[in-house]
């Protein structure tokens, strides 16, 4: 192995660049959406130093992505983190920053610094799984509204034993028998599924069944926009929780024909 080549990676995509404040120094890491993690070297006026500090969009995107730093338990394993790399957090700025440090300390600070904002993001990871688990909740929660009082209702389970490998969010059956399995589209594989289900049961011709695939937003980034376009061209019944309750209570009444 040749260290240098080592070297050559990391450093051939990093930048600094002076801007009134000091410094913005552009690491070799990226954010979950993308973007390059950068962060600004601020050269202290009257006392001389630097401390490091990140953009301020930070702490922003946490709170946009549902990671709420009012909830003690968060924002306790946040400022936990931050301890843990020496840093802190300016409530009123939203900035996280380190200590003022001389010079010829700012490299190895900014090396530190890095290994935060990666770490940081880990909390955007822990919100979305906790986001998906939400709306597999709230779906439940709809449905059992809608159909407790009149229907079965049944989580994880397929159709019938010789559709084993179709496990069903939620199937509801009515009295006379008509079978309405939802699906929670959170997923590619998820809405896969669905659409390999309904074909399936087409296949059979199972009589009064009907699949449908319910999403978190109209058009959800993780769902290909073939495979989207597969369910919409099928017939999947077709909804979005960001919609009005009302229509997608509908659907599903439609669905299963019971009114």
């Amino acid at each position: 192995m040749n260290a240098d080549l080592f070297c050559e990676a990391f450093c051939q995509s990093i930048a600094l660049h002076t801007v009134p404040l000091g410094f913005v120094f552009k690491t070799p890491f990226r954010r979950s959406d993308g973007d390059a993690i950068s962060m600004y070297i601020r050269r202290h006026d009257s006392e001389g130093g630097y401390r490091v500090e990140d953009d301020g969009q930070t702490v922003t995107e946490l709170e946009m992505q549902g990671f709420d730093l009012d909830n003690e338990t968060r924002r306790l394993a946040f400022l936990d983190l931050l301890r843990e790399y020496g840093a802190f957090f300016d409530d009123s700025h939203f900035i996280i920053h380190s200590s003022f440090v001389e010079e010829t300390q700012v490299p190895a600070l900014a090396v530190n610094f890095s290994a935060l904002l990666l770490r940081v993001q880990d909390f955007l990871l822990m919100t979305r799984e906790r986001a998906r688990s939400t709306f597999r909740d709230d779906l439940i929660e709809m449905v059992e509204a809608q159909f407790g009082s009149t229907c079965s209702i049944s989580l994880n389970r397929p159709l019938q034993p010789s559709m084993k490998d179709y496990v069903i969010d939620i199937l509801v059956r009515a009295p006379d028998g008509r079978s309405l399995a939802i699906f929670a589209g959170n997923s590619e594989l998820r809405a896969l599924e669905c659409l390999l289900f309904w074909k399936e049961f087409r296949e059979r011709q199972l009589p009064d069944v009907k699949a449908m695939l319910v999403l978190e937003t109209a058009k959800p980034p993780q769902i290909k926009d073939r495979t989207f376009s597969r369910v919409v061209n099928s017939g999947v019944l077709l909804a979005s929780m960001d919609g009005e309750d009302i229509a997608i209570r509908q659907k599903m009444a439609d669905g299963l024909r019971v009114q």
